[in-house]
């Protein structure tokens, strides 16, 4: 509406960024896409807001901590700024070797990502896979230090060069192996890649790891057992897997699958609310924020009597919602899981491995 009033000329002719629309209300913007689902006559609110920010990163009008992130991606490839050679060290410990597929031939490749390799909180969700795939005889392997950065979140940020430059290394790094399909555990490398990449000549066909496990099951590939007790679970769905690509019922039909009984959130599906980590906002500060998005969202799941697992399927969601309920100290009332996690499987009539060795490589 600010935006409006001051092409209406209720503004003068003053510059809109400062004048019109504060930068504070520009980056406050998780590019979460609620608000375009929900408006009755089609205003994109997002797109308006991501041209917006190119301004800003074109001035250098960003925090500190957001310039920081973005030098990361530039100098290696990853906000947290390590090296290339440390991004595969999560499988170091598996008692089975991935496949190089920069060298050899393989059905899915897997784009891992930046939380899924590098946090210690994600990590395990990542052996985790790694292990059911394996069980369910998935020819599938990695680019290893050659993957970079999707660039979802520094486009949406604004910062369309960088996001170029990590998109053209992926896609170099792509072209050049040989593959069926692409899965990813990320939703914001789901969209980059499926969506984005486009725009720049590469199509690939892309599935998050979800939808890939149900198809494990439903086919008869992953056979699942009994884990851990049965519970009640809610699920949160994430942004960048619902609202921007569609995909809400994989993840429902794996907590039920694994003997769980689930419980939706009031706010949930398309109008599922944000953990407050899309569009740049992990990579800044908000101490000035009366109550982080993704604590009020474990207040809503808290709602459900006899909640006991907070089902996501997102690396950040693991890594925001774990924080989240620490922070709220209900440790002991919630336990945060991504979907993969909640799936305890024998092997698949095609494959020999032993079902012992997936509680070792995940411990």
């Amino acid at each position: 509406m600010d935006l409006r009033d001051g092409l209406l000329g209720e503004q003068g002719d003053s510059p809109i960024l400062g004048n019109w629309i504060t930068d504070e209300t520009v980056w406050a913007c998780t590019t979460c896409r609620a608000c375009m689902e929900v408006c009755p006559i089609g205003i994109e609110h997002v797109p308006k807001i991501v041209d917006l920010r190119r301004h800003l990163v074109h001035e250098g009008s960003i925090s500190k901590d957001l310039q920081a992130a973005l030098t990361n991606f530039g100098r290696a490839g990853n906000s947290m700024g390590k090296p290339a050679r440390m991004r595969p060290k999560w499988a170091k410990d598996l008692p089975f070797a991935i496949k190089d597929a920069r060298t050899e031939p393989v059905d899915v490749l897997w784009f891992v990502g930046d939380y899924a390799s590098y946090d210690p909180r994600a990590q395990q969700v990542t052996r985790h896979v790694a292990m059911l795939l394996h069980m369910a005889g998935v020819d599938f392997g990695l680019l290893y230090e050659d993957e970079r950065n999707s660039g979802n979140d520094v486009r949406r940020t604004g910062e369309e060069g960088l996001f170029e430059q990590l998109a053209q290394e992926n896609i170099a790094a792509l072209q050049s192996a040989s593959f069926s399909r692409i899965m990813t555990t990320d939703p914001h490398s789901l969209n980059a890649l499926r969506n984005d990449y486009v725009q720049l000549g590469a199509n690939f066909t892309v599935v998050h790891h979800t939808s890939l496990l149900a198809e494990l099951v439903d086919t008869g590939r992953l056979r699942v057992v009994g884990g851990m007790p049965a519970a009640l679970a809610t699920y949160h769905d994430p942004c960048y897997l619902g609202r921007y690509n569609g995909e809400f019922d994989a993840p429902r039909r794996l907590i039920t699958a694994a003997g769980h009984r689930l419980h939706d959130m009031k706010r949930c599906r398309e109008n599922s609310f944000c953990c407050g980590a899309g569009g740049g906002r992990i990579w800044q500060n908000d101490d000035n924020v009366k109550e982080r998005p993704s604590e009020n969202r474990i207040r809503e799941a808290l709602l459900i009597d006899g909640v006991e697992i907070f089902a996501v399927a997102c690396p950040k969601d693991k890594v925001m919602y774990s924080a989240a309920v620490e922070a709220l100290g209900v440790t002991g009332r919630l336990k945060v899981f991504d979907v993969a996690e909640l799936l305890e499987a024998s092997p698949s009539n095609n494959s020999e491995t032993d079902s012992s060795i997936l509680s070792q490589a995940i411990s």
